[in-house]
């Protein structure tokens, strides 16, 4: 019998459309539920009747599912767009309040006994920097000196010990009716902070910077580690972080020391995940420094530009259910980098991508 997995998703999403491509080809029975319609475009129901039995329903475009049963849930990009133009505006805190504990609650009662790719406490738990910093100290992964915190004197005692570098907390962008903003890690010098009391209205992350030879994306799937460098620091608009240099960083496959493996799977336990992409820092001094793990961390891109098969061994991750899943690097069936299947997936993305509801890129409201 075909194994079932559903992908919680939204309409934006082409890693949702490779990887249930993927699946398929190797046989699953793959759902998408493009949570994004919600509330505007999908009606969710729990009914319960005077024995307590218990019916969902959940009805959308192309979604028609009666008390569901899947063997893998891939929590992928669960989220829901409250339409401001169908309330007035002082309704629409409420209904953005309710339409979050309806959703949060609906999750713990589908698929309760399938394989959860993240399971939902630890998604979580994970989504805190601060409790991630806090476990990685726990298990003993070397980490950055670090101060959480919106203390002016703290911050300012930290500036006089350190070169520092800055990052958000949450890591959202935001918008006003002229641009949209997007925080990205910077360095922090005394002259660069406001006024005592803005400063005091936004905690963030101060940390002190690490020397790089260069970094590495690790995606971790069960108990396997796939491990890219990343040559940040042969860029120029990268070298304190990759992302502003999108267009010009190269990615290189590389295999970690076996104790930085271990650790980072024992940081997932710790955690209680099962999957994240890990950054680290490479000294020059070949030290591996913990940064952060995205417990639903983009891996597409690093198969676009070296090669790794990431997007077969996540599809057998789903299809076998299980951390310690069996795969095989050399007998990868699928490529993202293959023409044909990325054609065939980005038309399929684009033909989702037309019938449901999209997050604003800069407000997205996730579970």
């Amino acid at each position: 019998m075909a194994r079932k997995v559903l992908i919680l998703t939204e309409a934006k999403d082409i890693h949702a459309i490779a990887v249930a491509q993927a699946l398929e080809q190797k046989g699953a029975e793959v759902t998408l539920w493009a949570t994004s319609d919600f509330p505007t475009r999908s009606d969710e129901s729990v009914r319960y009747d005077a024995q307590g039995r218990r019916d969902i329903r959940l009805c959308g475009a192309d979604l028609h599912l009666e008390n569901p049963v899947f063997d893998t849930v891939w929590r992928r990009r669960p989220a829901y767009v409250v339409d401001r133009s169908s309330l007035h505006p002082a309704d629409w805190a409420f209904a953005v309040g309710e339409c979050g504990m309806f959703r949060r609650s609906l999750f713990h009662l589908i698929a309760p006994d399938a394989f959860w790719v993240n399971p939902i406490a630890g998604a979580a738990l994970a989504g805190s920097k601060l409790l991630q910093h806090e476990a990685a100290v726990k298990i003993g992964i070397r980490t950055p000196e670090t101060l959480f915190t919106n203390s002016p004197e703290e911050i300012r005692w930290f500036l006089s010990r350190f070169e520092v570098i800055y990052k958000p907390l949450d890591g959202g962008g935001w918008q006003n009716k002229d641009a949209q903003f997007l925080p990205y890690t910077a360095i922090l010098t005394e002259e660069d902070l406001v006024a005592d009391d803005v400063l005091r209205q936004t905690p963030g992350i101060f940390q002190e910077r690490i020397p790089k030879a260069y970094e590495l994306r690790v995606t971790v799937m069960g108990r396997h580690t796939l491990a890219a460098k990343v040559l940040s620091q042969q860029t120029e608009k990268g070298k304190i972080d990759w992302r502003r240099s999108n267009d010009e960083v190269q990615f290189e496959p590389t295999f970690l020391p076996p104790e930085v493996e271990l650790l980072s799977v024992m940081l997932l336990e710790e955690l209680g995940l099962v999957f994240g992409c890990f950054d680290f820092i490479v000294t020059p001094e070949g030290e591996y420094v913990f940064l952060e793990v995205n417990e639903m961390g983009q891996f597409l891109f690093i198969e676009r530009c070296c090669g790794m098969p990431l997007l077969d061994a996540f599809s057998e991750f789903l299809l076998q259910g299980r951390v310690d899943f069996q795969w095989n690097q050399d007998a990868a069936r699928v490529r993202y980098t293959d023409p044909d299947f990325e054609a065939g997936a980005l038309a399929r993305f684009r033909e989702f991508q037309s019938r449901h509801r999209s997050v604003p890129d800069a407000l997205v409201t996730e579970e």
